[in-house]
């Protein structure tokens, strides 16, 4: 990863993408919320994934129409892990989340966040709008996940 990818995918967009997947879903397991950040930060997918036309059905048919996307899962999963993490944690200090038995669960007190068209930048609203879909692919079991992402642990 560059430099300037660095910068472009940081703990800020990490830490966003997490926390609007997890406001859809309300509870989500660690395991998968590292798997966010390298979906919406693979511009192609995100593009994809935020079109309104767009209704993933599930991972496999998405892995089978798309395989491009999910050629260097692997390498973006651990290029962006410390950056993930560093959300997760940087989500719970502010008390936006809270963190048990392996799952994260927004935290009752939080205000939802709220974008609005592009106010918070393309970028962000790209995430919101691909919140469902993301959130879609993320009802597969962890294991059927990094399994089809083929994610070396």
């Amino acid at each position: 990863m560059s430099d300037t990818e660095r910068l472009y995918n940081n703990i800020g967009i990490h830490a966003l993408a997490i926390l609007l997947v997890l406001q859809h879903v309300k509870t989500l397991s660690v395991s998968k919320a590292l798997l966010i950040p390298p979906i919406v930060t693979h511009n192609e997918m995100l593009k994809y994934l935020s079109n309104g036309n767009v209704k993933v059905q599930g991972v496999e048919k998405l892995i089978i129409e798309k395989t491009g996307f999910f050629t260097n899962f692997n390498s973006r999963f651990y290029d962006q892990i410390c950056g993930a993490i560093n959300a997760i944690q940087f989500l719970h200090e502010v008390d936006a989340i809270s963190v048990s038995k392996g799952e994260l669960i927004v935290n009752s007190g939080s205000n939802p966040l709220l974008i609005n068209g592009n106010e918070a930048g393309g970028r962000a609203y790209k995430i919101l709008k691909a919140v469902p879909n993301v959130a879609k692919i993320l009802e597969a079991s962890s294991e059927n996940l990094y399994l089809n992402f083929r994610v070396e642990l």
